[in-house]
């Protein structure tokens, strides 16, 4: 086979789409299956996504985690990912929307899952992270996470596998601008934890995207800026609407970005996204880069090649209430 080799990693997050909603005739033509209707089994949903979902599968929804603190051990079937090879071509449900229509569409509609996220102060979640970093493409990362919203923006990560125990906080009420990280396992009992600034060489060597861009709405308002830019542009992608998947017991809608050419879209070639229908908010996104000398490889090796970023989101909590003890370097549970 002709050697392949990635193309732009821009540290750019397209990321595109929330779902259904409240849009008037737009919102009859893309309203998912109704609130409250009985949830099919995990053998059904794969069933269903190979009859009508062709091209990867998110991944695998892991158990509910109790807490951002919860110390049971993970299920090492979580990290993993699924894919569904097929030589057909994707079924849109784009209807009778433009491309353009389907960009302001999910930008709208992105606009009301921001809304709607603003009307929560804190959250947890458990955040699933696959990056691909130097060329080599990472296991996925279990990490609960909590945050702080307003006021002063914080974030709070625990890693539920790899380096198991690992913590990682950032407020911005910190002058210093830093964050703290503390090893996991033994290192991490008898070392304290250290400060690195979110910009610096040694986050950028862990992290396709800095800290303070985490949580859904950091990825929100990527996602605004960048349907911004291509309505502006108005060529050189593609957006299809495909069928409806069920992600952590949720109902939630589909959505394809392909790109034209590189320079387009800041070095990614498709994007993959899962929008919860209900709140407007990203579950799920994959994205994949460039590839030259590639003419040999399948669609699905071609995806393997140049998956570059993997993220999703699971367990969000809007309920549960966060004090400024969750996100305060002092915390006697967090030994930093």
């Amino acid at each position: 086979m002709a050697s392949q080799s990635l193309k732009s990693r821009g540290p750019n997050l397209i990321v595109g789409l929330v779902v259904a909603g409240t849009f008037g005739l737009l919102y009859v033509s893309y309203d998912p299956i109704p609130a409250g209707a009985a949830p099919t089994s995990e053998a059904d949903r794969v069933a269903e996504a190979v009859a009508e979902f062709i091209v990867p599968l998110p991944p695998e929804v892991p158990e509910l985690v109790a807490s951002a603190d919860d110390s049971s051990e993970p299920d090492e079937t979580d990290a993993k990912s699924s894919t569904i090879e097929t030589d057909q071509p994707v079924a849109s449900l784009s209807g009778q929307l433009t491309n353009d229509e389907l960009i302001e569409y999910s930008m709208l509609l992105l606009r009301d899952g921001g809304n709607y996220l603003k009307s929560f102060d804190t959250y947890t979640a458990t955040f699933h992270k696959q990056e691909r970093l130097g060329g080599d493409l990472s296991e996925v990362q279990m990490i609960d996470i909590k945050i702080r919203q307003h006021d002063q923006f914080a974030v709070y990560m625990k890693w539920r596998n790899g380096d198991r125990g690992r913590q990682l906080l950032y407020s911005t009420e910190y002058e210093d601008g830093d964050m703290v990280v503390k090893l996991g396992g033994f290192k991490g009992r008898l070392l304290p934890g250290i400060k690195v600034s979110p910009h610096g060489s040694m986050a950028r060597d862990e992290a396709r995207h800095p800290v303070t861009q985490a949580g859904i709405c950091g990825m929100l308002d990527q996602m605004i800026e960048y349907r911004e830019q291509e309505l502006k542009r108005g060529h050189g992608i593609d957006c299809q609407r495909l069928p409806n998947q069920t992600f952590d017991d949720r109902e939630c809608l589909c959505f394809l970005y392909q790109y034209e050419q590189p320079g387009i879209s800041g070095g990614y070639r498709k994007s993959l996204i899962l929008i919860d229908g209900d709140r407007h908010i990203p579950v799920m996104a994959r994205n994949y880069t460039w590839a030259t000398e590639a003419d040999d490889l399948s669609p699905a090796g071609l995806d393997e090649l140049t998956l570059v970023e993997n993220y999703s989101f699971t367990n969000i909590d809007f309920s549960r209430k966060l004090t400024a003890s969750d996100f305060s370097r002092d915390n006697p549970r967090y030994r930093m």
